[in-house]
């Protein structure tokens, strides 16, 4: 048995499989698999302890995330890291596929996928952050996550029904699309519970319609105006189909309401709820829903991190003479960046900081979409750094890490200039250079700024005045 081994782990529903490879990725021990139960666990570590036995020194032991299936697996092999030298990784998925289409893979079982994360922690040990002890998190928010799930679960059937209302309205009650232009309001959803088709409505007196909630007595006359010429036969069946969905909504929406005041009520006097609410713009509900996403600050090791696994870190792309493509990388859960988007529009009416940078970026020439995604980029960054000291926000201080950051982007910015000068002369140590070769307009006038650049900077190294 070699000293170090690296064991891919492919979780399943009840099951995992299993392949342990060495340094030059030759299998050890070949594809096995074991039940996702009490047994299974306890045959894995008595494997294991016979690796160890047979002369093994270190064991990487890697698992993709799979939504929770992976969970028991990871928490085992993380107390075993207690009496044995074995460091555990959590995958991000996307990665472990690159693997498998860049080895051009054609097909993927259980047990070619969990080669594919052997090679992964083999090929790039420097994108994984092990677990070699047990780690203790704040769960406070993690079990709240279910909840988020189902509401987001309850969110979507209410969008569904929704739009296939809108398009039975649309055939058989258009008069009542105009009142549908934003969202479809709760007084016209109780009114198609009670009169589903233009004629039923039409029958009803102004004094029956303005017993709905939310229906005065002008709505009640503008809306008899618009049905009383209404032509559009409707069966019996349409009608039941139009007023079931319609109080389906209602009960969906109430049902959304009711998970966000037990979410509410639970967290809201929460020390670290009340530490994002010092934010500008950023309310109780709001504090909460982020509070959820991130679950444990300690988890992300930098603001970097934290905005890249949320997905609103800059991405472009550059080869030969363009670069295009540059915006808002969008990968990871969608929610938090609504959360964020919401918040930095109400943080650009209320907070002086916020309003001059969204500013100063429409200045420069950016529509209002990429302006807010700088705001949604700052603004996460601002709550890692209140999360992360613990401290409550205070503008004067973001404004004194502005100018700190400013000074060492400069700094950076000429390391970055200098460094890219020598990567450049590197790259080009073979090549004549000038504007010989046959490159197009671009590349040219590209190479004549290079140079030009290139023969400042050696006569400023050089003190010799520019010319």
């Amino acid at each position: 048995m070699k000293n170090k081994a690296f064991l891919g782990i492919d979780v399943s529903k009840g099951y995992a499989d299993f392949l342990l490879l060495d340094q030059d990725k030759q299998i050890l021990e070949d594809p096995f698999q074991l039940n996702d139960n009490k047994a299974g666990r306890l045959k894995l570590s008595h494997i294991i302890d016979h690796w160890f036995s047979l002369g093994l020194k270190e064991l990487f032991c890697g698992v993709e995330s799979t939504g929770g299936y992976e969970n028991n697996w990871f928490s085992h092999l993380q107390n075993l890291t207690v009496e044995q030298n074995i460091k555990v990784a959590r995958l991000n998925p996307k990665g472990v596929k690159s693997v498998s289409e860049a080895a051009l893979k054609r097909t993927i079982t259980d047990a070619v996928s969990a080669e594919n994360i052997a090679v992964y922690l083999i090929a790039f040990p420097e994108k994984i952050i092990y677990r070699d002890k047990p780690v203790e998190f704040d769960n406070t928010f993690k079990e709240a996550r279910q909840t988020l799930t189902f509401r987001h679960m309850l969110t979507k059937q209410r969008v569904q029904l929704n739009n296939q209302l809108e398009k039975l309205l649309y055939q058989y009650f258009s008069e009542t699309l105009v009142y549908c232009r934003n969202v479809m309001p709760n007084w016209l959803l109780e009114m198609l519970v009670k009169y589903p088709s233009a004629k039923q409505v039409s029958r009803a007196s102004e004094k029956m319609l303005v017993r709905i909630k939310g229906i005065s007595m002008n709505k009640a006359q503008a809306i008899l105006r618009k049905v009383q010429p209404s032509t559009q036969s409707v069966s019996d069946q349409i009608k039941h189909l139009i007023s079931e969905t319609a109080r389906e909504i209602l009960h969906k929406k109430e049902l959304i309401e009711n998970e966000d005041r037990i979410i509410t009520r639970r967290y809201e006097q929460h020390d670290q709820v009340k530490l994002l609410s010092t934010i500008k713009g950023i309310g109780p509900s709001t504090a909460i829903r982020i509070l959820l996403e991130i679950e444990d600050i300690k988890r992300f090791a930098s603001a970097k991190q934290l905005c890249s696994f949320f997905g609103v870190h800059p991405t472009f792309k550059q080869s030969g003479d363009g670069t295009w493509g540059s915006r808002m990388s969008k990968k990871g859960r969608p929610d938090i960046r609504a959360a964020l988007y919401m918040s930095c529009l109400s943080a650009i009416r209320t907070d002086e900081n916020t309003k001059q940078l969204y500013a100063r970026f429409r200045a420069k020439g950016m529509n209002h979409y990429q302006a807010m995604g700088v705001v949604m980029h700052k603004r996460l960054r601002i709550i890692y750094g209140v999360l992360k000291k613990q401290t409550h926000y205070d503008p004067r201080i973001d404004l004194q890490n502005i100018e700190s950051a400013n000074q060492k982007k400069e700094e950076a910015e000429a390391k970055i200039q200098e460094l890219n000068l020598h990567k450049r002369r590197r790259a080009e140590r073979y090549s004549e250079g000038g504007i010989d070769a046959p490159i197009s307009r671009i590349a040219a006038q590209k190479r004549k700024k290079q140079e030009a650049s290139q023969s400042l900077l050696t006569k400023e190294n050089t003190g010799l005045p520019p010319a």
